[in-house]
Parts: C-alpha cells; structure tokens; sequence
C-alpha cells in the first residue's frame, strides 16, 4: 500500500486542507492501481540509493552421467548484472495568499485531489511504458536485463528462451482482432510458445503447474467485442444444435480448461495482445521504492520567492525506479 509522508508544516487551513484532499485522492486510487498491477509488476523492491544493482543466475547445471573411476562434471554458477536507477517524480501546486486569507479552499481542494489521483497513476503509467516501450512518464526506454527489448525474437544472438520468435509473436492472420476464430488461434499460439521455452541449460522452462496457473491478456480497448467472443463465447449444449452450420461453435479456451483474464485499456491503440502467464517466479516488471511520496510547502516564511510574488506552493514529490526482470512470463502477440 502506497504510503503518504508529510514533511512539511501544516499550518493555515487552506494548506492542511489541500495535503488532505491530495493523501486521501492518493491513497484511495493508489490502493486500486496497486490492486490491478500486482499480478505483472512487482511494487515494493527496496532500494537504499541513487541505483540499485541486480543480478540473475542462470539456470543451475544438471548432474550428468558420473562414469566409474572418471572425474564429476564440474559447473560453476553464472551471472548476468543489471541496475536501475531511481529518479525523482513531482508537481508543484500554486495559489495566491490571498486565497489562503479568505479561506477558498473549495475550488482549491478540488484541484489538489485531482492532482493526488495523478499521482497515484505513476505506477501505471511506468507500467505503460514498459509494456509499449514508450517514454509518456519514464524518462527513457527500459532494456531486459540480457540487454534486448523486452519483447523481442532474439537476445546475445540466439533465440531468446530457447524458441524461435522469443517473446514477441505475429498474428498468423494478419490482424489478430479481425476475427474471434484468427484471435483464438493466437493465443493458442502464445500458449504453445510458453511450453517451449527453456532454460539456459536448454531443460524446460516451465513446470505444468506454472503452465496451468492462468493468463491476463492486455489488449485494445476497442477490440473488447472480438475479445469477449472469443473467450467468453458459451460452449454448446450437444443435441441442441438446429443446423450444421452451428456444429463447430464453441469455447475452446473452456473445454481446454485454460483460465483467462481479459484487460482491455485504453492504453494500447493497435491490434498487439500482451498474454501474461500468472505463475512465473518473478514478475515482469517492477518498481523499486526510494522515497515515497512526500509533501513540502513554500510561503513568505521560507521563501523569498513566495514573499515577492505572494504566491504560495505545495509539492508532492516521489523517488523511485522502474524496471525489467527478465520477461519470460509475458509475450507480445503483433496482431497488426
């Protein structure tokens, strides 16, 4: 849960009023953002600095035949390194003292809990920008830890988890929304492509029970009517059919017992389908905590600033990093 610091004073009505329209609009919508990202992006990795370095290892070796009077193979344990840092995030809010003098605070808390709604979008928008390789909120383009995008076919010059086309797929009918039937055979596409990755040591990646955990597809939201028919579409009821043109309508996704959450945004304005796979042991993206968000005011007490011009300020500031692990639990199906 999204924490809110109060580091500056809180005296004058209007100032105490406007902090608490902006930690209760924060902290409300802020649980809900936390709520939605929780199964693809980890929110609370500590970090104690301007960066914070990691390191994965790849797969542990497998014991192998130990012929008599021959020596053990011997393996030793690698490691790729990657950091993120940590920038600072803010807005300042202004108001004339003369507002504070005659007490305006209605108007005023009004734009203060807009602004703490804002703010509790951050995680979203890194979240986005992840997604799409965008830079709407973060200031530059993240890399995987094994230095290609995120969603890419190849990575250090093989194919990246052991299976051609990687993490990013193409629709085999061109568009994957122009149909629920073209949609259906993607996403059977990105659940074989799942059971084909593998590990470093070229072992399968997945155990059945990962496999089996479920999936939350991000998608378009103006495709929300193809998507719907082809998840949702109700199986059909055997001798109960009244034509044969009926006879290959049904669920395909539910007589599989596949398990799908659809998450249709207004985010994504192409025919691209995001599938994450729910039981992976670490989660695609993830957001490390410095400093959560803090308030600090400005007036003609402390600021010469505010004392010749009479305006008055808040600012709410957060520190934080955003990052990739590395994305094994999530394809990219190019539906365009």
């Amino acid at each position: 849960m999204p924490k809110m610091v109060l580091t500056g004073g809180q005296s004058g009505t209007l100032r105490s009023g406007l902090n608490d329209a902006f930690a209760n609009a924060y902290g409300s919508q802020a649980s809900l953002v936390a709520e939605q990202l929780e199964p693809v992006m980890d929110l609370n990795v500590p970090t104690g600095g301007d960066r914070e370095v990691f390191a994965y290892y790849k797969h542990a070796p497998y014991p192998r035949y130990w012929g008599r009077g021959q020596e053990v193979h011997k393996s030793g344990f690698t490691a790729v390194q990657f950091e993120v840092l940590n920038y600072d995030y803010g807005i300042e809010v202004e108001w004339h003292s003369d507002d504070e003098a005659d007490d305006r605070i209605g108007m005023l808390r009004n734009r203060a809990a807009n602004t703490g709604i804002n703010f509790a979008w951050n995680d979203s928008q890194a979240f986005f920008d992840l997604l799409l390789g965008t830079t709407v909120f973060l200031p530059g383009t993240v890399l995987a830890p094994d230095g290609a995008a995120i969603y890419a076919t190849t990575a250090g010059g093989a194919a990246r988890f052991g299976a051609t086309s990687g993490n990013l797929l193409t629709s085999t009918g061109g568009n994957s929304f122009s149909s629920a039937a073209v949609l259906r055979a993607d996403i059977w596409t990105a659940i074989e492509q799942y059971r084909m990755f593998q590990n470093t040591q070229g072992r399968r990646l997945f155990p059945d029970a990962v496999l089996q955990s479920g999936f939350i597809i991000y998608f378009g939201a103006g495709n929300e009517d193809v998507a719907s028919e082809a998840f949702y579409q109700n199986p059909t009821a055997a001798g109960i059919l009244t034509s044969t043109s009926n006879a290959g309508v049904e669920n395909i996704f539910a007589s599989a017992g596949k398990k799908f959450e659809l998450r249709p945004v207004p985010e994504i304005t192409d025919n691209d389908a995001f599938i994450f796979l729910r039981g992976v042991d670490f989660k695609p993206f993830f957001k490390q905590n410095r400093q959560p968000v803090s308030e600090q005011q400005f007036d003609q007490a402390n600021s010469k600033e505010s004392a010749r011009t009479l305006l008055n300020s808040m600012i709410w500031h957060e520190r934080a990093g955003y990052g990739a692990f590395l994305p094994y639990g999530t394809i990219k199906l190019n539906g365009n």
